[in-house]
C-alpha cells in the first residue's frame, strides 16, 4: 500500500515536470513573451525545487510524513489550476516556483522514505522503480496536451514569426485568440475552461489528479500505514551514521556536478524537443512534435524499466558507464545530422532517453554505497539538479530563440561533462579508500 501511494505521487511529479514542454509555446504566447524569456519559468521551478529539497530533512523530522506529503500535493494542484490562467510572465514564474517547492520536497522526501524504510542495499531496485514511475506521468502529459493543441498552429509563434511582441496589458481585460499574427498586440487575461484557452483543460485534469493523491496520503496517514511498513522492515532499515561533512565534501561536490549536468541535459531535451522540432527546419506538426515528445518518455520509461530489472544483476558503476557512453554517442549523431534527417532525430530521441533513464537512480544507489544519504544529506542530489536547471535551461531558451535546433548542442555538452564528473567521483572514492 505504501509503495502504491509512492507510485501515484511520483506520477504527479512526472505530470508537473513534463507538461511544460508541449505547452511552452502556448504559455509564451499567453504572457506575451518569447521562448527565451518564458524559459525563466524553468529557473523558477528549479529554485522552488531546491528550496523544497533543502527543507525535506527538517520537515520529515518534525511533521508527520503522510500529512506533509498530502499538503505538498494540494500545493501542486493549486499551481496547476492557476498556471494556464496567468497573463504575466513574472506571475507565471512565481506560481511555478511555489509549486516546485512542493515537488522538490516530494522528490527528496520519497527517496528518503524509501532509503529509511528499506535500507540502502535492499532499496536499490526500489529507487530504480521509484524513478521509473515518474515516467508514467511524464508520458501522459504531452498526450493530454496534444488533445487540446492539435488544431492550433504552433509555428505561428516560433521565434522567426514573433517579431512584434508587446507586453501584456492587464489593465483592460480582453480575451484574444491563443495564437496571434505578427501585427496583433498580445493581450490575454484570465479565462475559464469555456474560453479559447487550448491548454486549460489539460492543466485542470492534472490538478484534480494531484488533489486526489493528496487526499489519499491524508487517509493512509490516519491508518498509520507508514508505521506498519517500517515495523515489518526493521532488519533492513538504514542505520548507518552520517559521515561528517568534511569527510565527504569532495565527494558531494562531484556528485553535485554529476547531477548538475545529468538532469540539466535531460530537462533541456524533454522541455525543448517539442518546440525545436516545430520551429526548426524539420517543421513538425503539433501531432508529430507531440509524438517526438512522447517518444522521449517511451525511451525514458524503457530505460527506467530495464533499470529496475538489471539493478539485481549489475552494479551501479557498470550501468552508469554504459549509460554515459550511450547518451554521448547518440547526442553526437543528432547534433550532426538530426535537423536534416528526421529519422535520426526520432531514433536518437529514443536512444538518448533510454540511456538517460537510469543515470539518476543509479547515481543515488552508487553514492549510497559509500555514505548514508537518507537523512540530512538527501538534498545533495536536489542541489545538483536544481542549479543545473537554473543556469542551463534559460541559456537553452536563448539558444532556441537564435536557432531552435541548437539547444541539442547544449545537451551534448552536458553529456560529456556528466561523464567527466562521474570519472571524478570514481577517482575520489579510490583515493579515499587508500
Amino acid at each position: 500500500m505504501l509503495l502504491g501511494i509512492i507510485t501515484l505521487s511520483r506520477t504527479t511529479g512526472g505530470l508537473f515536470i513534463s507538461i511544460l514542454g508541449p505547452t511552452l509555446l502556448t504559455l509564451a504566447n499567453n504572457v506575451g513573451s518569447s521562448v527565451g524569456e518564458v524559459s525563466f519559468v524553468f529557473s523558477g521551478r528549479s529554485f522552488g525545487g531546491l528550496a523544497g529539497g533543502m527543507v525535506t530533512g527538517y520537515i520529515m523530522r518534525h511533521v508527520n510524513n503522510m500529512l506533509s506529503f498530502g499538503l505538498a500535493h494540494f500545493l501542486l494542484a493549486a499551481v496547476m489550476l492557476l498556471t494556464p490562467l496567468v497573463s504575466d510572465l513574472w506571475v507565471l514564474i512565481t506560481f511555478t516556483m511555489v509549486g516546485a517547492v512542493g515537488f522538490g520536497f516530494l522528490d527528496a522526501g520519497m527517496q528518503a522514505l524509501i532509503l529509511q524504510t528499506w535500507g540502502a542495499k535492499s532499496s536499490q531496485g526500489l529507487i530504480a522503480y521509484y524513478h521509473f514511475t515518474f515516467v508514467i506521468g511524464a508520458f501522459f502529459a504531452p498526450l493530454l496536451a496534444e488533445h487540446y493543441l492539435v488544431d492550433e498552429d504552433n509555428q505561428s509563434i516560433c521565434p522567426n514569426n514573433r517579431t512584434n511582441i508587446q507586453p501584456l496589458n492587464i489593465t483592460k481585460p480582453m480575451v484574444t485568440q491563443p495564437f496571434l499574427n505578427q501585427t496583433d498586440k498580445v493581450r490575454i487575461t484570465t479565462s475559464t475552461p469555456n474560453d479559447n484557452n487550448p491548454i486549460m483543460w489539460a492543466y485542470l485534469i492534472i490538478s484534480v489528479f494531484m488533489f486526489v493523491v493528496g487526499v489519499l496520503f491524508l487517509v493512509l496517514g490516519c491508518f498509520g500505514i507508514e508505521s506498519r511498513v517500517r515495523s515489518s522492515k526493521t532488519e533492513v532499515v538504514e542505520t548507518r551514521k552520517e559521515d561528517k561533512l568534511k569527510d565527504v565534501a569532495l565527494l558531494f561536490f562531484l556528485v553535485t556536478s554529476y547531477y548538475f549536468f545529468c538532469v540539466a541535459g535531460e530537462s533541456i531535451y524533454n522541455s525543448y524537443i517539442y518546440s525545436a522540432t516545430v520551429c526548426s527546419e524539420l517543421k513538425f506538426s503539433v501531432t508529430a512534435a507531440t509524438g517526438m515528445n512522447t517518444m522521449f518518455w517511451v525511451g525514458f520509461a524503457a530505460g527506467r524499466f530495464c533499470g529496475v530489472v538489471i539493478a539485481n544483476y549489475f552494479t551501479p558503476f557498470q550501468i552508469i558507464t554504459a549509460d554515459l557512453f550511450g547518451v554521448t554517442i547518440s547526442m553526437v549523431a543528432v547534433c550532426l545530422f538530426g535537423e536534416s534527417v528526421a529519422a535520426i532525430t526520432w531514433v536518437v530521441t529514443f536512444l538518448y532517453s533510454f540511456f538517460q533513464g537510469t543515470l539518476y537512480p543509479c547515481g543515488v544507489s552508487w553514492t549510497s554505497q559509500f555514505t548514508n544519504m537518507s537523512g540530512n544529506y538527501i538534498f545533495i542530489f536536489t542541489i545538483g539538479q536544481t542549479v543545473g536547471n537554473i543556469i542551463l535551461l534559460p541559456i537553452a531558451g536563448q539558444m532556441f530563440d537564435a536557432h531552435p535546433f541548437s539547444v541539442l548542442n547544449l545537451v551534448l555538452i552536458c553529456s560529456v561533462a556528466n561523464a567527466l564528473s562521474f570519472m571524478g567521483m570514481v577517482a575520489e572514492r579510490k583515493y579515499s579508500a587508500k
